[in-house]
């Protein structure tokens, strides 16, 4: 429940990001297997009852635990990291024939507007629609900010596929003026 760039800088291989805001609940019912326990990583571990509070909004009593101490203390007992590596909407823009743009917003944002030659999967179908995506490519995932991109992007690395995440996502391709595609 980390933000998405201390998640993309070093995390559990095979740990999923839903960041601890509010919409945590929403999320988590979309991406998380209810017949699995969940193991928490956090920012802080006083987190701990707010994160337990909004999981439960959403049904999701089954707490195998959290890492004491968070990444720091993981990082500190010589375990292995994976990463995510973060692409910005300038670098992105350059790479357009090495990164598959995966925009995973809702329908009605994708109808008003998106990056060229994206494709668009919904982030809450993303894991029943895994088979769609060509596992050659590499992919930039983005929404509207980021959130939604990093939880997107935690997802394809789980699932062996080659991603990048981008922060500011959609909205800093807009402020930094870039070209969008609309039907």
């Amino acid at each position: 429940v980390r933000d998405m760039l201390a998640f993309g800088g070093g995390h559990i291989a095979g740990a999923l990001n839903i960041g601890g805001r509010p919409d945590l609940s929403v999320w988590a019912g979309w991406l998380l297997d209810p017949e699995r326990p969940i193991l928490l990583v956090l920012e802080n571990d006083a987190d701990l009852p707010r994160i337990v509070r909004l999981l439960w909004r959403t049904g999701f009593t089954d707490f195998g635990g959290y890492l004491a101490g968070g990444m720091a203390a993981w990082q500190e007992d010589g375990r292995e990291l994976s990463e995510i590596e973060q692409v910005t909407v300038h670098e992105l823009r350059d790479a357009h024939t090495d990164l598959q743009r995966l925009d995973v917003r809702k329908q009605e944002e994708w109808d008003a507007g998106r990056m060229p030659g994206a494709q668009h999967i919904f982030l809450g179908e993303l894991r029943e629609r895994l088979g769609e995506l060509d596992r050659s490519r590499r992919y930039a995932t983005y929404c509207a900010s980021g959130f939604r991109a990093s939880a997107a992007a935690s997802l394809l690395a789980a699932n062996g596929f080659g991603v990048r995440n981008v922060p500011g996502s959609w909205k800093a391709w807009k402020a930094a003026g870039y070209e969008s595609e609309t039907d």
